[in-house]
């Protein structure tokens, strides 16, 4: 009963990819809605990140909490891809 009610509760490690609602990959649907299927990926949507030089002129995610920038959709869709391939948390 008491690891019931005191126990932690194991969430599922996944990558987290997440993008500033001011960057336009959070408004692409080549971008944020391919991510959003996958399963291996949890998805989020923050308010400033901070990256404001990036964000002005780039596509870009944070990956796992690292910043990964594409000039195109599809770019920054390899990138994320590269990137978790070669620094994946699970």
């Amino acid at each position: 009963m008491f690891k019931k009610l005191f126990g932690k509760k194991s969430t599922p490690v996944a990558n987290k990819v997440e993008f500033c609602v001011s960057n336009v990959a959070y408004c692409n649907p080549d971008v944020y809605d391919i991510l959003e299927t996958r399963e291996d990926i949890i998805v989020e949507d923050t308010g400033c990140n901070s990256h404001c030089e990036i964000c002005d002129c780039h596509f870009y995610a944070l990956v796992n909490g690292e910043v990964i920038h594409a000039d195109t959709a599809k770019g920054l869709l390899t990138a994320i891809d590269k990137e978790l391939a070669e620094n994946p948390i699970i």
